[in-house]
């Protein structure tokens, strides 16, 4: 497959497959609560679109000695799903879909929800017609009424205004900082590694024996266990077996504090743990065996009864944030060309950027405004805007930096959001119902962080780079996914739900009772200034703070805020910490006592774990959407 522009065939294949691929995340993500193609750094669900083009390239090429698609065109489809999905997938639109109805669908005398709060809601950016709430519920309903989408339609041309902003907004950033992070710095984006082998010119991917042998061994594993979920008298090849857990030998205080520590051998995540940089798998593995230190150290000081002990999120967040100023402050004078360059006063070079520094400058202060001036009309007191989204935008800059140089295989990092940092520094009495309405309002794309669209976005500009793309139109193409994702999802999300029922969506009520518990909890038991997590954020920050500074200055430093985030809070480091020791001492014996060419040489199989588990893993999803019911699935 020779390289090529990004071409309007590609795009406009990929903005037809888009409702297919948001119809795949509704059955198996927001119905069945099964597979879930878009959770992962690497989204499962694109790795098989790629495979699927490049087998079609392979016979085409074979029976009719013509190539269909270069690699650049399937890059730019692969590019299209995953940052759209990221913000139609289970963590964001389908919470979204939970959000809309809940507060009125599950008001009682009890909670009285009606007094409480409906007031405050915004009637815009919910639903409280109760037919169609009802419907919404019970299922087995047609969508496609007058009545209901009179109700859906406002709801959904808001909601749908604010994401592609939010969206628009995130891909200015990534222009700002895309010269310094992509060619100056030069990050690893272990995450791109994958999509680029598997779609380099003249299939030389596929004819690496390593790489099958990987294919073979998780492609085995996923059909013999997914046999298995049919015919139990099959044997399973246990992988993800609930007793393999480490914590189960520390019964006696105060050891047992250390809770739960699961070992599994998911295949993908063994392939892509080995891709992360060494010093970033020991940072990460150890601050997550320090976790349950400081679970063991508070249990012996006596100290388990002190409420939210070890302020696990509260150290996440100064970190988080940590990692946003260093990330910046690295990029000061790249930062300060470009305002030069908008103000005329610099011959900086963005001809080939996204968009003009220009362009993208205004394109964030315009942004602001419209958020200012739309959140400022559902009732959010003026000041508090910049500070929520000021927020969002720095978290958001901490994953991309975070995949950037990391490539975690999951992140899903709890009790880090705007809503917690505004309410630990402000109290509930001071912002007042209107503010807290709003702010459970927008829960729904940040309660985990675990699909993000501005890291695919800057992953997406590091491929061009690799592959003389031209990123122009890729940020062209994304903007039309965004545009097209949205809207099929607001058609196809509420059709599946009236004909499924809501109540079958475990996730999406889950993130309607967050949402609205959390109101009712700040309205009922109003809070104070938070000095104790404030006090802890702090430390973290610095301790973060001294971590990077160490790092500059030490070459042998192992540590890095980014393993300190993920050992600390992620909500998903317990499945796969093993795998990144393991996985780190087999990478280290490889480079010590064979080299970087005994790496590179492994590597292939590695990625090949990554790609069977994947491609076999989507085999049982769309399986499964053809005989109507759940199959096994390779991930939860």
């Amino acid at each position: 497959m020779s390289r090529s522009r990004v071409t309007a065939k590609a795009i406009v294949i990929g903005l037809i497959l888009m409702p297919g691929f948001v119809y795949l995340v509704a059955l198996q993500e927001m119905i069945w609560h099964a597979l879930h193609w878009t959770s992962m750094s690497l989204p499962q669900l694109g790795i098989f679109v790629i495979a699927v083009f490049v087998a079609l390239n392979f016979l085409l090429k074979k029976v009719l000695n013509i190539q269909l698609f270069t690699q650049n065109e399937i890059l730019i489809i692969y590019v299209m799903l995953a940052a759209t999905t990221a913000f139609t997938a289970h963590d964001n639109m389908v919470c979204l879909m939970g959000v809309l109805t809940h507060a009125f669908w599950y008001a009682t005398p009890e909670n009285d929800w009606v007094n409480l709060f409906h007031n405050y809601l915004p009637r815009w950016l919910v639903i409280d017609n109760p037919r169609a709430t009802r419907d919404f519920y019970k299922g087995e309903s047609n969508f496609f009424i007058p009545e209901y989408v009179e109700s859906w339609l406002p709801v959904m041309l808001a909601w749908s205004f604010l994401i592609c902003l939010l969206f628009f907004m995130l891909l200015c950033i990534n222009v700002i900082i895309r010269k310094r992070w992509i060619e100056q710095e030069r990050l690893s984006y272990p995450i791109i590694q994958i999509p680029l082998r598997m779609t380099e010119p003249g299939f030389k991917f596929y004819r690496l024996k390593l790489m099958w042998i990987g294919f073979g061994i998780a492609g085995f594993i996923s059909i013999i266990n997914g046999l298995n979920f049919m015919y139990p008298s099959i044997p399973v090849i246990p992988i993800k077996d609930p007793s393999y857990d480490l914590g189960r030998f520390f019964t006696r205080p105060p050891l047992n504090a250390v809770g739960s520590m699961p070992i599994r051998f998911y295949p993908f995540l063994i392939g892509l743990s080995f891709l992360i940089p060494l010093d970033m798998t020991f940072s990460t593995w150890f601050f997550f065996l320090f976790r349950k230190w400081e679970r063991v150290f508070g249990r012996i000081m006596g100290w388990g009864n002190i409420p939210r002990y070890p302020f696990f999120g509260e150290q996440a967040t100064g970190a988080m944030l940590a990692l946003c100023v260093v990330a910046l402050w690295a990029s000061r004078s790249h930062l300060k060309d470009v305002f030069l360059k908008v103000i005329g006063r610099s011959k900086l070079d963005d001809s080939n950027e996204p968009m003009s520094y220009r362009t993208a400058v205004i394109g964030i202060v315009l942004g602001m405004a419209a958020l200012m001036f739309f959140c400022q009309e559902l009732g959010m007191s003026l000041w508090l805007i910049p500070v929520f989204f000021g927020l969002y935008f720095a978290i958001s800059i901490s994953i991309t930096r975070m995949r950037a140089e990391m490539g975690p295989p999951l992140h899903a990092i709890l009790l880090v959001n705007p809503q917690t940092v505004i309410i630990s520094v402000f109290g509930t009495r001071r912002l007042g119902p209107n503010n807290l309405a709003l702010l459970s309002l927008f829960y729904w794309f940040n309660r985990f962080n675990r699909s993000h669209p501005m890291p695919h976005q800057l992953e997406a500009f590091k491929m061009a780079e690799r592959t003389g793309a031209k990123t122009r139109r890729m940020a062209l193409a994304m903007l039309l996914a965004i545009v097209i994702g949205v809207v099929a999802t607001f058609w196809i999300y509420p059709y599946t739900l009236y004909k499924y029922g809501a109540t079958t969506a475990g996730e999406l009520l889950g993130a309607g009772w967050q949402a609205y518990n959390n109101l009712s909890g700040w309205l009922n038991h109003p809070r104070p200034v938070d000095t104790t997590g404030l006090t802890i954020t702090g430390t973290s920050f610095i301790f973060s703070i001294m971590i990077w500074w160490a790092r500059t200055r030490f070459l042998w430093w192992p540590f890095h805020p980014a393993g300190y985030i993920l050992g600390i809070s992620s909500g998903t480091i317990d499945v796969y910490w093993f795998t990144l020791l393991t996985t780190s001492v087999i990478k280290w014996v490889i480079i010590k006592f064979g080299g970087l060419k005994m790496y590179n040489k492994a590597l292939p199989f590695f990625m090949g774990l990554v790609v069977g588990d994947f491609v076999v893993g989507c085999y049982w999803g769309i399986m499964s959407l053809i005989v109507g019911e759940p199959l096994y699935t390779t991930w939860f």
